[in-house]
């Protein structure tokens, strides 16, 4: 039996920076269970955003962390995915973490023993799925939360005779030249494919519920100001502060605050410079109309992309704005609510994520399951909409378990590599301490869980995301249509806020809001 200090599930950004900061306090101890043959989780290369045109939508200067430290310069503003993975690669190699990875290994259950410890059952995904068993002391969920791919739940889906498959699991070796392609969706992958793809393929179709607010990129190549910037050090520390303190001036180069944000006359007047933007980039009027939202900038997942209204003025490209969405896949292609059908080569599933669904089970003390206390079941299709955490890093009956970018962690418009970095070093902090003081066990008191949830459960109130439909609050259409609850998994108070928690100790000292024995 192997036995660990410290298991780390995932090898996305904030499993790399949680094993980074454990081997800064000293625990070496470590193993990281990725199920993929390559490192940076949805990022990674032949992972799930590795469809043409997969690109960070935060810019590459703040969104890649430890720049200053590995002395890498991203090649432009927003850089693909390629470039990503490639930089989770050498991340890996620059703080010799890739020594404490077991490559296709798939954790498929965790279980809390009477020894203290977990027990890590995983499939061998290169030795034909022979189930393996390990043991760790301390557990880290860094699989992240777009890591399932979610299926439209449609009619009629194993029937199609011609090609089809989800964003997230792209086919490589399809040739869409000369094809009657169908994309479902106009999510952020639905766009960056769009976009891609618009001159390769014969005919474009993009069948659309709702629309979506867009901002160009305006990308372009680093340039030489700013890769000397780079060079002189410190420049990627500077852009990736975060002033939770409030110590310093507002910072001018921010495109819009929190409090903007939800400052209803300020989102009012961006929505109609951006309605205005739609007008004039799309020919025709009423497909210009189709393509404006009805509702605050940010509800709803920004697109921020170049080309995307342009590419509909293009022959091949038609959008289908249909309310109802896709209703059922045929032989040939699809029909929509409507009732109207269409032919297709090829169907694209642009349909997203069950972002927060961690996808096996996890048992801890008494039998407990974190599925069951997070409120998912098959009513709800196994949804986590009612979280129970400590800044949603600890969950009560779960000991020396830790979520990174878990739900109760962050809004729609945090910058998660920035809360991988400070959850990763609350973890190492904590499990360093706990063996220094020979520390066995820590969980949230029932009081600090109780307290922290109900703080995320108002702290939506009068909040842009709910006046949408949206993955945020897990209320899709879909998820409207059979009638499920909205979710209560994001913290949505700025994260400057749930740093004051964090790392301020607003709401009590780890000591007050910890049980550790």
């Amino acid at each position: 039996m192997n036995r660990y200090e410290v298991a780390i599930v995932g090898s996305g950004f904030s499993g790399l920076t949680s094993a980074h900061y454990l081997k800064e306090k000293g625990i070496e101890d470590i193993c990281i269970f990725e199920k993929n043959g390559s490192l940076g989780g949805v990022w990674s290369h032949g992972g799930v955003g590795s469809y043409p045109g997969a690109a960070c939508d935060v810019q590459s200067y703040t969104y890649l962390p430890f720049l200053d430290d590995t002395g890498f310069i991203p090649s432009k503003r927003y850089v693909s995915q390629h470039e990503i993975a490639d930089y989770a690669e050498m991340l890996a190699d620059h703080f010799d973490i890739r020594k404490h990875i077991k490559f296709s290994y798939e954790v498929i259950k965790l279980e809390y023993l009477k020894n203290g410890f977990w027990s890590i059952e995983a499939k061998n995904l290169n030795s034909d799925d022979e189930i393996e068993y390990f043991e760790a002391k301390h557990v880290v969920s860094a699989n992240g939360p777009l890591s399932t791919p979610r299926m439209p739940e449609l009619g009629g889906m194993e029937s199609f005779q011609g090609e089809s498959f989800h964003t997230a699991k792209w086919d490589n070796d399809i040739n869409l030249r000369g094809k009657s392609v169908g994309i479902i969706g106009t999510g952020a992958s639905a766009a960056q494919v769009i976009t891609s793809i618009a001159d390769e393929v014969k005919q474009l179709t993009v069948f659309q519920r709702t629309p979506t607010w867009a901002i160009e990129r305006e990308d372009q190549p680093t340039p030489p100001e700013i890769v000397e910037a780079f060079k002189a050090g410190g420049y990627s520390t500077k852009l990736r502060h975060v002033d939770w303190k409030k110590e310093l001036p507002p910072d001018p180069n921010i495109p819009f605050t929190f409090e903007q944000l939800h400052d209803k006359k300020w989102n009012a007047d961006v929505c109609a410079l951006l309605s205005e933007r739609i007008k004039n980039d799309v020919k025709d009027a009423e497909t210009a109309k189709l393509l404006t939202p009805d509702y605050p900038f940010f509800c709803k997942r920004v697109l921020i992309i170049d080309d995307y209204f342009t590419t509909y003025n293009k022959d091949n490209v038609k959008l289908v704005h249909e309310p109802g969405g896709v209703t059922k896949i045929t032989e040939k292609g699809l029909e929509v609510a409507s009732g109207a059908s269409y032919e297709l080569d090829v169907i694209i599933y642009a349909t997203g994520f069950d972002a927060g669904l961690i996808p096996f089970p996890i048992i801890g003390k008494n039998n407990v399951l974190l599925s069951e206390k997070f409120g998912a079941n098959e009513d709800n299709n196994y949804q986590m909409i009612s979280p129970e955490t400590l800044w949603g890093l600890h969950v009560r009956d779960m000991p020396n378990f830790y979520m990174m970018v878990g739900p109760q962690s962050l809004n729609p418009v945090t910058n998660v590599t920035l809360l991988c970095e400070e959850q990763g070093k609350y973890i190492a902090e904590l499990v360093a301490d706990m063996k220094k003081n020979g520390n066995l066990s820590v969980e949230p008191t029932q009081k600090s869980v109780e307290e922290w949830t109900e703080k995320c459960n108002v702290s939506s109130n009068g909040k842009i995301w709910l006046q949408c439909n949206n993955w945020y609050m897990k209320g899709t259409k879909d998820d409207e249509k059979a009638g499920r609850e909205k979710s209560k998994a994001m913290w949505m108070e700025s994260y400057e806020s749930y740093l004051e928690h964090l790392i301020g100790e607003k709401g009590g000292t780890r000591n007050e809001l910890l049980e550790i024995t």
